[in-house]
C-alpha cells in the first residue's frame, strides 16, 4: 500500500515538474505550430534586409540607427560580434541575396551588384548593371533565376539564362518588394504603398483589403511556398484566392526585418535586438539556445 502511494507521490512530481517545465519555456503560436523565442544580438539601432546563409547559418543585415544606414552587417554563427562588410567609399551597400546553388553572396549596392567572399572577409568582384542602384535582390526558388530592383523609380528586372545580361519584368512594371512563389504567383508591394497580388489564373493584379498603406512592408515567403507579410507587429498569410491577408500570429513588437531559414527558423528583427524563433518539437518542449548571444 505504501509502495503504492509513493509510486503514485512520484509521478506527481515528475507531472509537476514537467509542466513547470512547460510553463518556464516561453512559447508563441504563429499559424499551426508553436516557437520558442530566443535572443541572437542586441544590436545599437533596428536591422532590415535580413537574410540568413543556409551554408553557414549566418546572417547579413542591413543596420539602421535614427534614420542613418550604418551599412551591412554579418553575423557569423556563434560569434559574439556582428562585423561591418568592407564597402570602398564611393559605394553604399544596400541589399543582400545569397544564390544558394552557386555558392555566391551577391551585395546590392548603388553601382550595381558587388560578391562577397566569405575566405577573404571583403567584397572582391563588382558586377555593374548599367547605372542603377540595386534596392532589393530576390531568387526564385522554382528555376534559382536572380531578379532586382534598381533604381529610385523601382523598377524590376531579371537575369536571362544565368547571364550579365537582364530584362524588364513585364508583369510587375514598379515595386519596393515582392516575392514569386512556385505556381508563379507574384505578391508585391506598389510604389503607391499598396499590396498586390497577380495570379498566373488571372489578367490584371488585385489589391489586398484591410491593410492600412505602411510602405515597405516586409514580405518574404517561407519554406511551404507560402507568402507571408509583416505589418508593424503582426504576421499574415497572403493567398491568391482572397483579397483578405489571414493574420497567423502577433509578436507584441514592431517588426523590421523577417527571413525564413532553411532550419524552419524565422529570424526577426526589431529595434535593439535581433530574435530567432525555432519550431517546438513535441519530444523536445523547450528546445536549448545553440547560439552565442551577439552584441554591438
Amino acid at each position: 500500500m505504501h509502495l503504492k502511494r509513493n509510486i503514485f507521490a512520484l509521478l506527481a512530481i515528475l507531472i509537476s515538474l514537467n509542466e513547470n517545465s512547460a510553463d518556464k519555456c516561453e512559447r508563441i503560436k504563429i499559424g499551426n505550430e508553436y516557437y520558442k523565442r530566443q535572443l541572437v544580438a542586441t544590436i545599437d539601432g533596428f536591422a532590415t534586409g535580413l537574410v540568413v546563409d543556409p551554408r553557414t547559418d549566418n546572417i547579413f543585415f542591413l543596420l539602421h540607427n535614427r534614420n542613418y544606414t550604418r551599412g551591412i552587417y554579418l553575423l557569423r554563427h556563434g560569434a559574439l560580434a556582428v562585423q561591418e562588410l568592407p564597402v570602398s567609399d564611393d559605394l553604399i551597400g544596400q541589399c543582400v541575396g545569397i544564390d544558394v546553388r552557386n555558392n555566391v553572396i551577391y551585395v546590392g549596392t548603388n553601382q550595381g551588384l558587388a560578391i562577397y567572399d566569405y575566405s577573404r572577409s571583403e567584397i572582391t568582384v563588382d558586377r555593374p548593371i548599367g547605372d542603377d542602384d540595386v534596392r532589393n535582390i530576390f531568387f526564385d526558388k522554382t528555376d534559382n533565376r536572380m531578379y532586382i530592383t534598381t533604381g529610385p523609380q523601382h523598377e524590376i528586372f531579371r537575369f536571362v539564362n544565368g547571364s550579365a545580361a537582364v530584362k524588364r519584368y513585364e508583369r510587375v512594371p514598379k515595386a519596393y518588394n515582392f516575392v514569386l512563389d512556385s505556381k508563379g504567383n507574384v505578391f508585391y508591394e506598389y510604389i503607391d504603398g499598396r499590396l498586390y497580388f497577380f495570379s498566373v489564373d488571372l489578367f490584371e493584379p488585385i489589391q489586398y483589403k484591410g491593410l492600412t498603406r505602411e510602405l515597405k512592408y516586409i514580405l518574404q515567403m517561407n519554406n511551404n511556398d507560402e507568402a507571408i507579410i509583416a505589418v508593424k507587429g503582426s504576421l499574415y498569410r497572403l493567398f491568391t484566392n482572397s483579397v483578405l491577408p489571414v493574420k497567423i500570429g502577433q509578436l507584441g513588437f514592431k517588426i523590421t526585418a523577417m527571413f525564413f531559414d532553411a532550419k524552419n527558423n524565422i529570424i526577426i528583427g526589431t529595434r535593439g535586438k535581433i530574435y530567432r524563433y525555432k519550431p517546438i518539437d513535441t519530444n523536445d518542449p523547450c528546445p536549448p539556445d545553440d547560439y552565442f548571444m551577439s552584441n554591438i
